[in-house]
């Protein structure tokens, strides 16, 4: 099952005894989770907002007991269990077990991240409740997902609009949402979100974004580079995304730099990156700054700077402006400045 049948399950008020919510997008999670609380709980009870748990630190007898209480709010005792990969054998038959005779006041909601190595619970689940696939769109599909994203708020966004906003931001939902509130209260009464508008409520967030950041470190301009990454820091860009947009767009700056040597033009290259225009000619510009080693060099460097940041006890911007020092401590092959 997809999230969008959960929610129309669930505004039918077809609610199961239990649901198993796999896959990694958990902005999409916690939008179904938000919705079973407003199907179970009155507007009164809602603070309470169901009963969370972590399944290491939480037995499944507790569940099972929990789950066969009546509940004190709302019409069923509704709880969440997250990581139940960590429940061994004997564990999840007892939550098998009761599986057969569920309590009539109690819904389940499991976490993982994949069904591996607990498919017997998949299939038990499957049985009496559902299991939901919950899938981060892809970076091609994501400015597809922002524009029926918006329709939710009353608004229109723009196939421009939403590839820059995914641009600028990357395939990060919870992000993207924040962005589109920010948008929708931006323009007020008018239904329609315009590229212009992502630009200047986006945009005006980054003194320097990431696209200017790498063109430091082409130049190898390393306090530049540095005070664009402490600005991005200073705007609340956690060091992690920080990572992973740099990754993204020497990514991009790869393939551009392969199309430029194929003979593409930058239209082409727009249209097959799914890019605007303007984002494919300004890429361009810079690709010629790296050579292929220089890029596998940045790309190498921020596979071990994400080890680092995941694994060490070191302070994450230290390992991200060393990272920086690092490029820019030397000159790339066939560079001139």
């Amino acid at each position: 099952m997809l999230p969008g049948e959960l929610h129309q399950r669930i505004e039918r008020g077809d609610i199961a005894p239990v649901y198993l919510f796999l896959g990694e997008a958990a902005f999409l999670m916690e939008e179904a989770w938000d919705h079973l609380v407003r199907a179970c709980f009155s507007k009164t009870a809602r603070r309470f907002k169901g009963e969370r748990f972590l399944a290491k630190e939480c037995p499944a007898s507790d569940v099972i007991e929990k789950l066969s209480t009546v509940p004190m709010f709302g019409s069923r005792r509704l709880i969440l269990v997250s990581g139940v990969e960590a429940w061994n054998k004997d564990q999840r038959n007892a939550l098998t077990s009761y599986l057969k005779a569920p309590s009539p006041h109690g819904c389940l909601v499991l976490r993982a991240a994949q069904s591996k190595g607990i498919e017997s619970l998949e299939s038990c689940v499957a049985s009496v409740g559902a299991v939901v696939h919950f899938k981060t769109p892809a970076e091609k599909d994501a400015p597809r997902w922002l524009r029926e994203r918006a329709q939710y708020h009353g608004k229109q966004l723009s196939p421009d609009g939403a590839m820059f906003l995914v641009e600028q931001v990357g395939v990060d939902l919870f992000r993207l949402e924040r962005e589109l509130e920010k948008l929708a209260a931006y323009v007020g009464s008018r239904s329609r979100i315009e590229l212009r508008d992502v630009q200047e409520v986006v945009g005006s967030q980054r003194f320097f974004t990431v696209f200017e950041m790498l063109r430091f470190l082409g130049r190898r301009k390393a306090h530049k580079a540095l005070v664009s990454l402490r600005s991005l820091i200073l705007l609340g860009e956690a060091p992690l995304a920080i990572l992973g947009m740099l990754a993204r767009q020497v990514r991009i700056l790869w393939q551009i730099k392969e199309g430029i040597e194929e003979g593409l033009s930058t239209a082409d290259l727009a249209k097959k990156l799914r890019l605007p225009p303007y984002v494919a000619k300004n890429l361009a510009g810079e690709a010629s700054l790296f050579s292929h080693g220089n890029l596998m060099e940045i790309h190498q460097a921020l596979r071990e700077a994400d080890l680092a940041l995941k694994s060490t006890g070191t302070a994450p911007e230290k390992t991200l402006e060393g990272l920086v020092l690092k490029f820019c401590g030397k000159k790339p092959s066939g560079f001139s400045p």
